[in-house]
């Protein structure tokens, strides 16, 4: 009996769990938390007709905020922001920008400390607004639960 409750114990530990997901036109974007230090990754993953394709982000940067937008020439795109809370990054602003047809990387967030602001608004072609992560916003705000050493 032990045993069962020891290996139903391990498989649980070890299924990622789907935080949330958004429909963004026809792909389907889901997010899944890291599960452990094991695995230190958010995990995006966009699926379509064409495309099935998975984005790992580190959780060194445990802050992953993302929402469906579009640019101002109409191409529908994941956008997002990968920050972390401490003293030494951006104050706001280090956007990731996939393009959700094709899954193209329009922009990598890989500016956690000076930010990627400008960057960004040139992509989209217009003023980026502020997450607000409220239910109402359709956005998914993560924070990482899980605890690097």
């Amino acid at each position: 009996m032990l045993k069962s409750i020891l290996a139903l114990s391990l498989i649980a530990a070890s299924l990622p769990s789907f935080a949330a997901s958004l429909l963004c036109g026809d792909t389907t974007v889901s997010v899944v938390e890291p599960a452990s230090v094991g695995d230190p990754y958010f995990r995006v993953i966009l699926k379509n007709k064409a495309i099935n394709k998975i984005y790992s982000y580190e959780i060194q940067k445990n802050f992953l905020h993302l929402r469906c937008d579009e640019t101002r020439a109409g191409v529908k795109v994941l956008f997002f922001n990968h920050f972390c809370g401490g003293s030494g990054c951006a104050d706001y602003g280090n956007f990731g920008i996939i393009e959700t047809k094709t899954g193209a990387i329009l922009l990598e967030p890989d500016q956690p400390h000076t930010g990627n602001l400008q960057r960004a608004k040139e992509i989209m072609g217009k003023d980026i607004k502020k997450f607000t992560c409220s239910k109402e916003s359709g956005e998914i705000c993560i924070h990482s639960k899980v605890e690097l050493g």
